[in-house]
């Protein structure tokens, strides 16, 4: 009869023999796990032993330096720090490290410089300066040189010279058709009125879209803008991307998957000049004259048929 393994395997074997006599003898033989006083030896402070040696172990019939010993400590005291912790008075300490992100910085910053020259800059400022919005074909004198220019802007350059503040909503859990509801509600108001209109909004993007605003009063407010001259230019909603899916269970073994969507809300707040130039435009458009029926009788007598 050949023998068996009873119990668990990995602490106990059970051995089964079998005598003539047909009764079985039962005898265990159990494992003995050795452990090595190499691994356990603190001593030198290594795994290992006293095979390999610390780099931070100290010898104690060496003469040490204090300049030694302040690097041990140091190393011993890192040891003790939180790896995800940062320090960050090293990095605001380092002015190398910040004139290093600044120039990154400007670097990717869309500056005005990049696409209007300094020329076209100064005349459009005195423009606005004269009266109080652009004008588009204005003949003007500069004042630097004393020449005059007719200065005439393309709708690009226009936007890229009036003053506009530009803010973005971090990632919010709600759909774009919700989103869209409140943005068409605001879109077009002074910024301080839709603000107001949102406190009291009982939808949940309204809440979202009101701390949108206030940051980009925020932002006005570093520019040098003026806080009541803002309204809301464009207001949209965009997807965030990475939705979370999960599944959705249905009868008879059908599966369909659940979306949870994330979306972001961008806005562009611009100040009374750029209003007062898009209605001077509107008024001063030259509209093609209507041309209305003569209602007149005619001077020559109407027949029923053709004459020939």
């Amino acid at each position: 009869m050949l023998g068996r393994l009873v119990g668990p395997i990995s602490r106990t074997a059970v051995i089964g023999s079998c005598k003539p006599q047909g009764f079985m003898v039962m005898s265990t033989v159990k494992r003995s796990f050795n452990t090595n006083n190499t691994l356990h030896n603190t001593n030198s402070g290594s795994l290992f032993g006293n095979l390999t040696q610390s780099a931070r172990t100290i010898d104690s019939n060496k003469q040490i330096t204090p300049k030694e010993e302040e690097e041990v400590e140091s190393l011993n005291k890192n040891d003790n720090k939180d790896p995800y912790k940062k320090d960050l008075s090293v990095s605001e300490n380092d002015e190398e490290l910040q004139k290093f992100h600044q120039e990154n910085a400007e670097k990717d910053q869309i500056l005005v410089e990049k696409y209007v020259t300094p020329l076209k800059r100064a005349l459009f400022e005195q423009v606005v300066k004269k009266h109080g919005f652009f004008k588009n074909n204005e003949i003007i004198t500069n004042e630097e040189d004393g020449k005059t220019y007719k200065i005439n802007l393309t709708p690009q350059e226009i936007e890229v010279l009036e003053p506009s503040v530009l803010v973005q909503s971090y990632r919010l859990k709600s759909s774009l058709k919700k989103a869209t509801v409140v943005n068409r509600f605001v879109r077009g108001m002074p910024v301080k009125n839709a603000i107001n209109q949102l406190h009291f909004n009982p939808k949940k993007m309204s809440t979202e879209v009101e701390k949108l605003l206030k940051r980009g009063l925020e932002l006005a407010k570093k520019a040098g803008l003026e806080e009541d001259s803002l309204y809301i230019d464009e207001l949209w909603v965009g997807s965030d991307g990475k939705w979370k899916k999960r599944p959705d269970w249905k009868g008879r073994g059908r599966v369909g998957i659940i979306k949870h969507p994330f979306v972001h809300v961008k806005a562009v707040l611009k100040t009374n000049q750029t209003r007062l130039r898009r209605q001077f435009e509107k008024d001063s458009k030259q509209t093609k004259p209507r041309m209305f029926l003569n209602n007149e009788p005619l001077n020559f007598k109407v027949r029923p048929f053709y004459k020939w």
